[in-house]
């Protein structure tokens, strides 16, 4: 298994960890409610696979993959280069079009995260990923949030910095799979 260890008992190391969606399921789907915000989380990626965009790869961060026992939602970033959006476009309908536009627009961002349980950030190069990857491990401004004292236990302080998981797609769909199926 490619996904380590937490270095303090609830943080993974600093990095970013390659692993499948499958093993992101074994590891971290150990709450009802883990299983449902992930569900919701592949029904994001399943919408975004049925405009066409295919990302090539996500990286995914947020308490979902913390040891908090009840996450609220997924954070993530997908890249998706714009030459894919671009080949989208040209095959979709005009409400498909309104919907994918919906989805990569940054206004939309919270209501997103409320229907689907997921923050979407996309990222349209590689200097973008670094930047979202930067982000998710050491903070906006190169520094984490505290822990929230309703949702965390007591003992979890905030690391310099933290690991981060990365899923690169796999030709067929294999990483949006239903972990239910």
């Amino acid at each position: 298994m490619s996904i380590p260890a937490f270095f303090d008992n609830y943080h993974l190391p600093d990095g970013e960890h390659v692993c499948t969606m499958k093993e992101i399921e074994r590891v971290f789907l150990f709450s009802e409610k883990r299983s449902n915000v992930w569900g919701k989380f592949l029904d994001l990626l399943s919408k975004l696979e049925e405009l066409g965009l295919k990302y090539e790869y996500i990286l995914i961060d947020g308490s979902f993959v913390t040891g908090r026992e009840e996450p609220s939602d997924v954070d993530f970033g997908i890249f998706l280069p714009p030459y894919i959006i671009a080949e989208a476009l040209t095959v979709l309908s005009d409400s498909e079009k309104e919907l994918l536009k919906y989805f990569t627009d940054l206004n939309n961002q919270y209501e997103i995260s409320q229907k689907f349980g997921a923050h979407l950030l996309i990222g349209h190069n590689d200097i973008m990923m670094e930047d979202i990857s930067f982000c998710f491990r050491e903070g906006l401004d190169s520094e984490l949030r505290p822990p929230d004292p309703k949702r965390d236990p007591e003992w979890v302080s905030t690391p310099a910095a933290k690991g981060i998981l990365k899923v690169i797609r796999q030709d067929g769909g294999e990483s949006i799979e239903r972990f239910d199926e």
